[in-house]
């Protein structure tokens, strides 16, 4: 089977269509009281503006180019090495899912925890401090956002 595409129409409109629901997703998920012109929401609003922005220009773009790429799927295509390196680029966002649904039940060190461990298990890590490096390091995040700024993590 062959199945042409652009990956500029493709990617500017699913980056569109997110940075659409993000930026009307902004006043329930950054609640502020504040009514000055700089808030809570500012620099939120200018990230998913400018993502929107782009993604715009990548989707004018992707329509005003004529080159569309190929691709042949065969049996043989998911057995490849580029089809099992994209399968662990859907792994690892799953794990991330997974991390957003659990840190709000478990709090942030024990899912940021279990994540790190998931994550290093994934790609097979063999040495000890390869996982004490990142596990020392969601302590003392925890310890400067709780302790020094007052911030409270989930």
């Amino acid at each position: 089977m062959k199945i042409k595409y652009n990956s500029e129409i493709i990617s500017g409109l699913i980056f569109s269509l997110v940075g659409l629901v993000l930026w009307f997703l902004i006043p329930s998920q950054v609640q502020t009281l504040e009514k000055t012109a700089i808030n809570a929401q500012t620099f939120p609003r200018i990230a998913i503006g400018g993502l929107v922005l782009f993604s715009i220009g990548l989707l004018l773009e992707g329509l005003f180019t004529k080159e569309k790429r190929e691709i042949v799927v065969t049996a043989e295509s998911f057995r490849s090495t580029a089809f099992k390196k994209e399968m662990r680029s859907v792994v690892y966002a799953l794990f991330l899912i997974v991390y957003c649904l659990l840190i709000g039940r478990l709090g942030y060190i024990i899912s940021t925890a279990l994540l790190v461990v998931a994550v290093m298990l994934f790609y097979r890590a063999r040495k000890w401090y390869y996982y004490a490096i990142p596990l020392g390091m969601v302590g003392v995040v925890y310890y400067v956002f709780k302790v020094l700024l007052r911030i409270s993590l989930p």
